[in-house]
């Protein structure tokens, strides 16, 4: 599951800002857009900051090509669609929320009834380089409950077609901790405004990582914050993570320009309410138990 990075160019600050340069040709290594993007100024966190999936903007297609929308066959109420994102992590594995599959309206941790869509940008259009995948096998975490431990992994049933379009993010390293005041990037299909329909265009927006204390305070009487939990986001109502977000990726850059998945969409307070950050599962403080649970499925 390590990454290497030997296809990455070796930017200078001009090109590393040009949002027009590219991967070499063929790069398929992890956290290697087809689109290089801006890179989201560090700067600690003093308040006030720019948009989330919840009035964020629309990204640039290419931009996140280890984005994945699972869509639910439900077994009553038929075809669903969009249920939850998804992040590929290796080109047989994805990375999503517990609560997606278990939760207050069903418990559906069965692989026939998931499509994973990769290589999608505008949501069920079948665009160009994207692909229907079936689902396998799906690994909810043993010890999740009332968004603790929430996270889950789908072994495809088929390996995703690796491409510009389709690509893997990295992994950090289990001592690799995330910092307060570091700008990320959040994305997804989730509602774009105050309109109950999905957004078709997959969304984006830079958001800071903040102090857990922060996410205690806002949810510790009715979800127990614990340090698989990550906060993040802004505090002023102006944005946030929306219905349809769920389970997808929180990416940051690291110094050598790959993107690198720090957390995955789990709760917030409904769309943006003021005062309330959103809480991502840390994908650093379960960075054993995917490369536990994926060794232990090869050795079935």
């Amino acid at each position: 599951m390590q990454c290497q990075t030997s296809c990455v160019k070796k930017f200078t600050k001009s090109t590393l800002y040009n949002s027009k340069a590219h991967c070499l040709a063929g790069c398929n290594e992890c956290g290697c857009p087809a689109v290089w993007q801006r890179q989201p100024r560090q700067q600690q966190y003093h308040g006030m900051t720019t948009g989330r999936i919840f009035n964020g903007k629309p990204s640039r297609r290419g931009s996140w090509p280890w984005q994945v929308s699972l869509q639910l066959l439900h077994p009553k109420l038929g075809f669903i669609g969009h249920w939850c994102g998804g992040v590929l992590i290796d080109e047989s594995w994805v990375l999503t929320a517990a609560h997606c599959i278990h939760n207050d309206l069903f418990n559906l941790p069965i692989g026939a009834l998931w499509t994973a869509v990769v290589g999608e940008w505008e949501l069920d259009t079948g665009g160009r380089g994207s692909a229907r995948l079936p689902v396998e096998r799906v690994i909810l975490h043993e010890r999740f409950e009332n968004y603790v431990h929430d996270i889950a992994l789908m072994k495809l049933a088929r390996p995703a077609p690796l491409s510009k379009l389709v690509r893997t993010i990295c992994l950090p390293g289990e001592e690799e901790q995330p910092r307060a005041g570091l700008q990320c990037v959040t994305s997804g299909w989730g509602r774009s405004g105050p309109s109950p329909a999905l957004s078709t265009a997959l969304l984006e927006a830079n958001v800071p990582l903040l102090e857990l204390a922060q996410c205690l305070k806002a949810y510790g009487k009715s979800v127990p914050i614990r340090e698989g939990h990550l906060c993040a986001g802004n505090t002023d109502g102006s944005s946030g993570s929306c219905v349809g977000d769920s389970g997808g990726p929180l990416q940051c850059r690291r110094s050598d320009g790959v993107w690198q998945l720090v957390g995955v969409t789990s709760f917030g307070s409904g769309c943006a309410r003021p005062g309330y950050p959103d809480v991502y599962t840390k994908i650093q403080y379960y960075a054993s138990w995917i490369k536990d649970t994926i060794a232990n499925d090869i050795h079935r």
